[in-house]
């Protein structure tokens, strides 16, 4: 069940129509394992058309296609809340995020924007959990964001994050520890939250 959540959105992005209008289909995933971590429960219809591209409204040509793009977001969604709830690592397509010489993919590469973008367009949220200084959760999140910004942008021009970057593990082992790691923040952050 669970490596079905993401492969159904993957397939449901392969539609010609939704390829067309929708942003890449790592994005979206991407974009969804952050959203559904936000310390306080956000309406689809706030998120939904985020998946969308930029300048495109959605719409379908035709009703199953629209039932198809719903079903698996929310599946996908609902797969992400269940393993954070449960502390259980993402089921995501990791073995798509590296090369053969062990490089980030553009597929890992947009994963993390897209988790990145939802981050930043809730931020305020997690700002709102005032977190303390030093603390585990606080650590976890900076480490989250971390490991994020450098599978997003590996060949950063700035000075400062590419020292950061060096402080960091190498991708592969970035890559192996976000499922987990990601499921655990969205651990912390859900876990005062009652989903309807």
């Amino acid at each position: 069940m669970a490596d079905k959540a993401y492969q159904m959105l993957i397939n449901v992005c392969e539609i010609p129509e939704i390829k067309k209008n929708a942003r890449e289909c790592s994005e979206i995933l991407g974009f969804i394992t952050s959203i559904a971590a936000a310390p306080m429960q956000i309406e689809i219809e706030q998120w939904m058309p985020f998946l969308w591209a930029e300048n495109a409204a959605p719409s379908f040509s035709d009703q199953q296609t629209a039932v198809d793009f719903a079903t698996s977001t929310l599946q996908f969604y609902e797969h992400c809340l269940s393993s954070y709830q449960q502390s259980l690592p993402l089921s995501l397509p990791t073995d798509q995020w590296l090369d053969e010489d062990l490089q980030v993919t553009a597929q890992g590469r947009v994963f993390a924007a897209g988790y990145l973008s939802a981050f930043h367009s809730i931020e305020a949220l997690w700002q709102s959990l005032d977190l303390p200084p030093g603390s585990e959760a606080e650590q976890l999140l900076q480490t989250s964001m971390l490991l994020l910004s450098k599978l997003a942008s590996p060949d950063s021009g700035d000075a400062q994050m590419q020292f950061l970057f060096s402080q960091l593990p190498d991708m592969p082992e970035i890559v192996a520890s976000l499922p987990a790691l990601l499921s655990r923040l969205g651990h912390f952050s859900t876990q005062d939250i009652a989903y309807a």
